[in-house]
Protein backbone atom coordinates (compact mmCIF):
# COMPACT_ATOMS: atom_id res chain seq x y z
CA UNK A 1 0.00 0.00 0.00
CA UNK A 2 2.34 2.30 0.94
CA UNK A 3 4.40 1.47 -2.34
CA UNK A 4 1.56 2.45 -4.32
CA UNK A 5 0.97 5.56 -2.39
CA UNK A 6 4.94 6.15 -3.27
CA UNK A 7 4.41 5.89 -6.71
CA UNK A 8 1.45 7.65 -7.03
CA UNK A 9 3.73 10.82 -5.84
CA UNK A 10 4.84 11.87 -9.15
CA UNK A 11 1.58 11.38 -11.01
CA UNK A 12 -0.06 13.75 -8.55
CA UNK A 13 2.87 16.19 -9.31
CA UNK A 14 2.53 15.70 -13.01
CA UNK A 15 -1.53 16.35 -12.88
CA UNK A 16 -0.94 19.78 -10.74
CA UNK A 17 1.95 20.79 -13.30
CA UNK A 18 -0.94 20.15 -15.91
CA UNK A 19 -3.57 22.28 -13.98
CA UNK A 20 -5.04 19.74 -12.59
CA UNK A 21 -8.05 21.52 -11.35
CA UNK A 22 -10.18 23.07 -13.42
CA UNK A 23 -11.08 26.55 -12.24
CA UNK A 24 -14.62 27.20 -11.55
CA UNK A 25 -16.60 29.26 -13.80
CA UNK A 26 -17.10 32.96 -13.17
CA UNK A 27 -20.28 34.83 -13.44
CA UNK A 28 -21.60 38.32 -12.75
CA UNK A 29 -21.37 39.75 -9.39
CA UNK A 30 -24.39 41.26 -9.88
CA UNK A 31 -25.77 44.65 -8.89
CA UNK A 32 -26.25 44.10 -5.28
CA UNK A 33 -22.75 43.04 -3.29
CA UNK A 34 -22.44 45.05 0.00
CA UNK A 35 -18.83 45.55 1.76
CA UNK A 36 -19.61 46.70 4.94
CA UNK A 37 -21.61 43.68 5.87
CA UNK A 38 -21.01 41.74 9.22
CA UNK A 39 -17.97 38.81 9.77
CA UNK A 40 -20.20 35.48 10.73
CA UNK A 41 -21.07 32.29 9.77
CA UNK A 42 -24.40 32.04 10.42
CA UNK A 43 -26.69 34.74 8.13
CA UNK A 44 -30.31 33.34 9.15
CA UNK A 45 -30.95 36.70 12.04
CA UNK A 46 -34.10 34.68 13.22
CA UNK A 47 -36.06 34.80 9.61
CA UNK A 48 -38.38 32.20 8.71
CA UNK A 49 -37.45 29.35 6.03
CA UNK A 50 -36.12 26.39 5.06
CA UNK A 51 -32.28 25.88 6.88
CA UNK A 52 -29.07 25.45 4.20
CA UNK A 53 -25.43 24.59 5.70
CA UNK A 54 -23.21 25.21 2.50
CA UNK A 55 -19.68 24.59 3.04
CA UNK A 56 -16.88 26.01 0.60
CA UNK A 57 -13.48 24.38 -0.11
CA UNK A 58 -11.02 27.02 -1.70
CA UNK A 59 -8.29 26.26 -4.00
CA UNK A 60 -5.84 27.21 -6.43
CA UNK A 61 -5.67 25.69 -10.62
CA UNK A 62 -2.67 23.05 -9.18
CA UNK A 63 -5.23 21.74 -6.27
CA UNK A 64 -3.26 23.57 -3.14
CA UNK A 65 -5.84 24.86 -0.44
CA UNK A 66 -6.40 28.77 -0.41
CA UNK A 67 -6.91 30.04 3.29
CA UNK A 68 -6.86 33.23 4.71
CA UNK A 69 -9.20 34.79 1.73
CA UNK A 70 -12.09 36.74 2.30
CA UNK A 71 -15.73 35.00 1.18
CA UNK A 72 -18.69 36.91 0.63
CA UNK A 73 -22.21 35.06 0.72
CA UNK A 74 -25.05 36.63 -0.22
CA UNK A 75 -28.40 36.12 -1.40
CA UNK A 76 -32.44 36.76 -0.96
CA UNK A 77 -34.23 35.71 1.96
CA UNK A 78 -37.52 33.56 1.08
CA UNK A 79 -39.36 36.40 0.15
CA UNK A 80 -36.84 37.45 -2.28
CA UNK A 81 -35.72 40.23 -0.93
CA UNK A 82 -32.07 41.48 -0.69
CA UNK A 83 -31.29 43.15 2.59
CA UNK A 84 -29.68 47.12 1.91
CA UNK A 85 -31.64 46.83 -1.44
CA UNK A 86 -35.30 46.33 -0.98
CA UNK A 87 -35.37 46.02 2.86
CA UNK A 88 -33.17 47.58 5.51
CA UNK A 89 -30.57 45.45 6.80
CA UNK A 90 -28.13 42.69 6.67
CA UNK A 91 -29.80 39.41 6.50
CA UNK A 92 -28.98 36.61 4.39
CA UNK A 93 -25.32 38.55 3.94
CA UNK A 94 -22.02 37.68 5.56
CA UNK A 95 -18.16 36.97 4.85
CA UNK A 96 -15.95 34.25 6.62
CA UNK A 97 -12.39 33.75 5.69
CA UNK A 98 -11.00 30.37 4.78
CA UNK A 99 -8.53 28.35 7.08
CA UNK A 100 -5.49 26.97 5.98
CA UNK A 101 -7.03 23.93 4.43
CA UNK A 102 -9.21 26.13 2.19
CA UNK A 103 -12.44 25.33 4.34
CA UNK A 104 -15.33 27.95 5.06
CA UNK A 105 -19.04 27.27 5.86
CA UNK A 106 -22.11 29.43 6.09
CA UNK A 107 -25.51 28.37 8.26
CA UNK A 108 -28.21 30.54 5.84
CA UNK A 109 -31.86 30.45 4.30
CA UNK A 110 -32.71 28.58 0.94
CA UNK A 111 -33.21 31.65 -0.84
CA UNK A 112 -37.08 32.97 -2.49
CA UNK A 113 -37.11 33.73 -5.71
CA UNK A 114 -37.29 36.91 -8.16
CA UNK A 115 -39.30 37.50 -11.11
CA UNK A 116 -36.24 37.68 -13.30
CA UNK A 117 -33.84 34.88 -12.28
CA UNK A 118 -33.80 31.29 -11.36
CA UNK A 119 -32.86 31.02 -7.33
CA UNK A 120 -29.16 31.55 -6.59
CA UNK A 121 -26.33 32.19 -4.47
CA UNK A 122 -23.80 34.83 -4.94
CA UNK A 123 -20.17 34.67 -4.06
CA UNK A 124 -17.40 36.59 -4.17
CA UNK A 125 -13.69 36.04 -2.75
CA UNK A 126 -10.89 38.43 -1.97
CA UNK A 127 -7.14 36.69 -2.21
CA UNK A 128 -4.30 38.79 -2.07
CA UNK A 129 -5.52 41.66 -4.15
CA UNK A 130 -7.56 39.73 -6.78
CA UNK A 131 -10.87 38.98 -6.71
CA UNK A 132 -13.79 36.38 -8.43
CA UNK A 133 -17.15 36.02 -8.13
CA UNK A 134 -19.78 33.41 -9.42
CA UNK A 135 -23.12 31.87 -8.28
CA UNK A 136 -24.32 28.64 -7.38
CA UNK A 137 -27.77 27.00 -7.87
CA UNK A 138 -30.44 24.67 -6.89
CA UNK A 139 -32.07 21.82 -8.23
CA UNK A 140 -35.10 22.24 -9.85
CA UNK A 141 -37.17 19.25 -7.77
CA UNK A 142 -35.64 20.69 -4.67
CA UNK A 143 -36.95 24.01 -5.32
CA UNK A 144 -40.22 22.37 -5.93
CA UNK A 145 -40.02 20.69 -1.96
CA UNK A 146 -39.22 23.95 -0.70
CA UNK A 147 -41.36 26.18 -2.37
CA UNK A 148 -44.26 23.88 -1.19
CA UNK A 149 -43.36 24.56 2.64
CA UNK A 150 -43.67 28.07 4.33
CA UNK A 151 -42.79 30.76 4.27
CA UNK A 152 -42.28 30.23 0.59
CA UNK A 153 -45.65 28.91 -0.22
CA UNK A 154 -47.56 31.74 -0.51
CA UNK A 155 -45.35 32.81 -3.55
CA UNK A 156 -45.54 29.55 -5.37
CA UNK A 157 -42.47 28.12 -7.77
CA UNK A 158 -40.26 30.41 -9.36
CA UNK A 159 -41.25 32.37 -12.80
CA UNK A 160 -38.03 31.50 -14.23
CA UNK A 161 -36.43 27.86 -14.07
CA UNK A 162 -33.17 27.40 -14.42
CA UNK A 163 -32.87 26.63 -18.13
CA UNK A 164 -34.77 29.67 -18.57
CA UNK A 165 -32.34 31.48 -17.00
CA UNK A 166 -29.59 33.32 -18.67
CA UNK A 167 -26.98 33.06 -16.25
CA UNK A 168 -27.37 29.69 -15.08
CA UNK A 169 -24.62 26.84 -15.37
CA UNK A 170 -25.26 23.28 -14.82
CA UNK A 171 -21.61 22.96 -13.32
CA UNK A 172 -22.62 25.25 -10.77
CA UNK A 173 -25.33 23.29 -9.54
CA UNK A 174 -25.43 22.43 -5.58
CA UNK A 175 -25.94 18.58 -4.75
CA UNK A 176 -28.36 19.18 -2.01
CA UNK A 177 -28.73 16.42 0.78
CA UNK A 178 -31.47 16.48 3.41
CA UNK A 179 -30.04 17.70 6.88
CA UNK A 180 -32.23 17.84 9.60
CA UNK A 181 -35.29 20.37 8.86
CA UNK A 182 -33.25 21.87 5.56
CA UNK A 183 -30.63 20.64 3.85
CA UNK A 184 -26.69 20.82 3.30
CA UNK A 185 -24.04 21.07 0.58
CA UNK A 186 -20.43 21.08 -0.39
CA UNK A 187 -19.07 22.78 -3.42
CA UNK A 188 -15.14 23.26 -4.71
CA UNK A 189 -14.05 26.51 -5.68
CA UNK A 190 -11.23 26.30 -8.12
CA UNK A 191 -10.04 30.07 -8.27
CA UNK A 192 -8.02 31.28 -11.45
CA UNK A 193 -5.41 32.48 -9.03
CA UNK A 194 -3.11 31.93 -6.70
CA UNK A 195 -1.06 33.88 -4.08
CA UNK A 196 1.78 33.26 -1.73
Amino acid sequence: MHRRAFLALPLLAWVRAQGGCPPTPALTEGPYWLREVPRRKDLREGLPGVPLRLGLTLRDRACRPLGGARVDLWHTDALGRYAGVQAPGTFCRGWEVSDPQGRVEFLTLFPGWYPSRTPHLHLRVEAGGQSFATQLFFPEEVQRQVYARPPYAARGLPQVGNRQDGIFRADLLLSLRPEGEGYAAEFPLTLPFGYP
